[in-house]
């Protein structure tokens, strides 16, 4: 794809998505995860990181995955920590669809999609559209539960990747026999006070969390270190 011409109309575009397209919280900074950046800070830590994110971190969305979904995702090569939740679905969109070629179905919440798939070029659309060839299932907890199933049933049956983002109670694509076409992403405590800490999570098999990896890094090397800490303790004293 060019870049000059195409990226500068997107960008623009971009401005016009609008307070929609932001999730806003206005919530303290917990104590738990100031006081696990301080500590962090006092031991040596400075911004820079494995690029992949602070192991222990891994393990914890691991873990956490695991227990939610009965999801067994492997934390050293299968989970990516990224600069919040906004990131983790801009690096998936970019990565799950060929640029300018391909549809990306929004079960719920398509606005916090929209500014990936403009920079790719490719279509948004809801649960009533119709569409064939490259196709991308974003499931989000406000997903109706029937169109869910029924989009669920239809990825199974052409292979297409499920894009599910943890933000509710709704169950994992990977109760519906999806766990290797799913990439799963989300947000650590973005609702919780960290919102300015930027810390979010994708999750994939081994094959696909390597592109999302390497693309990942190609755009912001890591994400903050002390970020990272503070998210850990916040998942820590909440567990």
């Amino acid at each position: 794809m060019g870049l000059a011409v195409p990226l500068a109309r997107r960008a623009a575009a971009l401005r016009d998505l609008g307070e929609s397209a932001r999730d806003a919280h206005d919530v303290a900074v917990p104590a738990a995860a100031r006081g696990a950046a301080i500590e962090a800070l006092r031991r040596g830590e400075t911004h820079y990181t494995d690029r992949p994110g602070i192991l222990p971190l891994r393990e914890r969305v691991a873990d956490d995955l695991e227990q939610r979904f009965g999801l067994a995702v492997d934390a050293r090569a299968g989970v990516v920590i990224t600069c919040g939740v906004t990131e983790a679905r801009f690096v998936a969109i970019q990565q799950l669809l060929p640029a300018a070629d391909g549809t990306v179905v929004a079960l719920a919440q398509p606005e916090r999609v929209a500014g990936a798939c403009l920079v790719r070029g490719v279509r948004l659309v809801g649960p009533h559209a119709d569409v064939a060839g490259n196709v991308v299932v974003y499931v989000s907890g406000g997903a109706d539960p029937g169109a869910r199933e029924a989009w669920l049933a239809r990825a199974t049956e052409q292979r297409w990747p499920v894009l599910f983002e943890v933000d509710g109670p709704a169950p994992h694509p990977a109760a519906q026999g999806l766990a290797e076409q799913t990439v799963t992403i989300g947000g650590l405590g973005h609702d919780a006070g960290l919102e300015a800490w930027r810390v979010g999570f994708l999750a994939a098999p081994a094959a696909t969390a390597g592109p999302l990896r390497d693309f990942k890094q190609a755009l912001t090397i890591c994400t903050t270190n002390l970020s990272q800490w503070g998210a850990l303790g916040l998942m820590e004293a909440t567990a």
